[in-house]
Order: structure tokens, then C-alpha cells, then sequence
């Protein structure tokens, strides 16, 4: 499982470290590539990550889905985005310069965020504009029982 968030460095190469409990979650899952998808909530461009037994689970869904035109459109989308990196040995993956541009990762600084069965990597200081909305985050906890 991935949680917690790290702020770390994007290197001029465009190398990101993936945080060490990360790396020991992904060590757990099965071996292979980790999928990079650009991705945009509310106009907030960012990077999803996904082990590839996840990934597949994705592709799977998309896959089956009843609305020919929607899967296509989600596979154009998602899958046909989509690019396969392999951890370097020291634990970092190199976000490709299109997927820097179009997710506006280019400052240098990124948060990395889990997501339970992916992670996130985010601009700094878009991450921080979106954690400075709270009455979202309230409405979204009256769903969940505690």
C-alpha cells in the first residue's frame, strides 16, 4: 500500500527518487515496470503511477467496459499515454520531458503522494494550492464511516 507524501527534488535529467516505503511496497507486489499516466483533476495537471499488476487491473476494467466508444476513448486516454519506466539502482524513476511539460512538473520540486495501490507526483506548489482547499476534503469525510 502507498500513503504518506514526500516532497522531493526533480533533477535537470528528470530523474525523480521514489520514497524508500514505496520502493518497499513495490518490492512486495510483483517485478516489472511502473506505468506513468498524465493525468488532471479540476485543471490540476499531474502524474498517476501504477505498479504493473495494477496497471493491468486498469487496462482490464477498461477493457470491459459495455460503451465501446468510452473504453476506446479511456484507452486512448490512459492506456496509449501511458509510459513504462524500470527503478534505477538507486531507486529512481526518469519522468520522460512530454510527461514533465504536459503535467507541469518542471520547478524542480515534486511531491510524491500515495494513493493506496498507486502514487501521485505533483508540482510543489500545486500540491500545496490543492491541500489549501478543506471544505472539499469535509465533504468528502462525511462519506467515509469513522
Amino acid at each position: 500500500m502507498f500513503s504518506g507524501w514526500y516532497a522531493v527534488s526533480l533533477d535537470e535529467k528528470g530523474r525523480v527518487a521514489v520514497p524508500a516505503s514505496f520502493r518497499h511496497a513495490l518490492a512486495k507486489s510483483d517485478a516489472g515496470p511502473l506505468y506513468l499516466t498524465p493525468f488532471s483533476h479540476d485543471g490540476k495537471p499531474h502524474l498517476e503511477v501504477f505498479p504493473s499488476a495494477e496497471f493491468a487491473r486498469l487496462a482490464e476494467q477498461i477493457q470491459s467496459l459495455e460503451d465501446s466508444e468510452q473504453a476506446e476513448l479511456l484507452k486512448q486516454e490512459i492506456i496509449g499515454r501511458s509510459v513504462a519506466v524500470e527503478l534505477d539502482g538507486q531507486g529512481r524513476i526518469v519522468l520522460p520531458q512530454w510527461l514533465r511539460e504536459e503535467s507541469g512538473l518542471l520547478n524542480g520540486r515534486v511531491v510524491v503522494e500515495g494513493q493506496i495501490s498507486r502514487f501521485d507526483i505533483w508540482d510543489e506548489s500545486r500540491y500545496q494550492a490543492r491541500r489549501a482547499e478543506p471544505e472539499r476534503v469535509k465533504q468528502a469525510l462525511k462519506l467515509i464511516k469513522r
